[in-house]
């Protein structure tokens, strides 16, 4: 069924739909429909590619690049692979420092993040001028779709994720505050690049547990968990994310928190408490974007109905989509041994 509902599965669907449909007095429609899904695919493409392109400007390794359904992957060699994350289908791209100096990196970073926009606006500038000039109203079309992202990145907010223009707000500031950011910048970037995490920087770990356990340091906090699961056991990881089992879920902080409340779930399998209700409860916080969680949750709800073979389906679903994306994440390793001990528990 995931293959089905897979971005790339959805992108055939759509294309065979608006073949069918040139058969039909709705040609037209679909056509525009099917163009404009077209337009916007290589507006994502371009912006990612400016970001791409001033961070290896800047010094940084690159590491991917996502756009709609396909990949582009630089581990041993560069490869074009297939995207199965509905999360990164509106675009991502990914490189790392090599610089552990944060005043080289705060420099660099800025470059990084502007890339996107400055990309962006450009070809908005280029597209209007020449779409009007030679009267092409796709060409203006393009335009307006690339001016549109430029807008939607280059305002500075912070909803799942925070926008180009937020980050480099934060980049602006001064003192300890810039100084915090750039440390979970770091390690964000360790987390998302092939470094397996017992070779993650021990300096920035150590700095990492310095910063208070805010909201938005949510994820650094989860980098220590990762990096302290593999390092130390279950029981002391899950200990460093105590102070967000506190938070009341709120409409701002819902999605940061999802993981969280997936460990709160795997906190009563290891103790032993199968309270089905409170497990239920807890799997309604998650949701299919973070995949690896939302699968395990789904392993637990069907050991505790008794389909013993359902639960361990999840747990292999999950068990592969790991072993496919270890090469990219170094994170998935510490996923890895979480899912291990999960299993553990669920055939006892």
């Amino acid at each position: 069924m995931r293959k089905i509902t897979s971005p790339l599965s959805i992108t055939f669907l759509l294309a065979i739909l608006i073949f069918l449909f040139n058969f039909t007095k709705y040609a037209d429609i679909a056509n525009y429909f099917g163009i404009s899904i077209v337009l916007l695919f290589f507006t994502l493409l371009i912006h990612e590619l400016g970001h791409m392109l001033f961070g290896i400007w800047s010094g940084y390794r690159f590491n991917y690049l996502t756009v709609g359904p396909l990949t582009i992957e630089n581990t041993n060699r560069f490869q074009i692979k297939i995207n199965n994350s509905w999360f990164f289908v509106g675009g991502v791209a990914s490189c790392s420092p090599l610089s552990s100096n944060l005043a080289t990196i705060a420099s660099q970073h800025r470059r990084f993040v502007a890339g996107g926009p400055i990309f962006s606006i450009v070809i908005a500038i280029v597209s209007f001028l020449v779409g009007n000039s030679l009267n092409i109203n796709w060409i203006t079309y393009f335009g307006v779709f690339n001016f549109l992202i430029f807008l939607a990145t280059i305002i500075p907010y912070q909803g799942a994720i925070k926008s180009d223009g937020r980050v480099l707000l934060e980049l602006s500031k001064q003192g300890k505050e810039r100084e915090e950011f750039l440390i979970s910048l770091l390690l964000l970037k360790e987390m998302n690049s092939p470094i397996h995490p017992t070779k993650w920087s021990i300096d920035l770990i150590e700095q990492a547990k310095t910063l208070h356990p805010t909201i938005d340091n949510v994820m650094v906090c989860y980098i220590l968990f990762y990096y302290t699961l593999i390092q130390e056991g279950y029981e002391s990881a899950s200990k460093l994310l105590d102070p967000f089992k506190q938070l009341p879920v709120t409409k701002d902080n819902k999605m940061a928190l999802q993981f969280i409340h997936h460990i709160k779930q795997i906190d009563l399998m290891v103790e032993g408490n199968y309270d089905e209700a409170l497990i239920r409860e807890l799997h309604q916080h998650l949701k299919p974007i973070e995949p690896l969680s939302y699968k395990r949750s789904q392993a637990v709800l069907a050991k505790l109905e008794g389909n013993d073979e359902e639960a361990m389906q999840k747990i292999s679903e999950v068990i592969n989509e790991i072993e496919k994306g270890k090469n990219l994440f170094g994170f998935f390793y510490a996923e890895e041994l979480l899912t291990k001990l999960l299993k553990t528990k669920l055939t006892q």
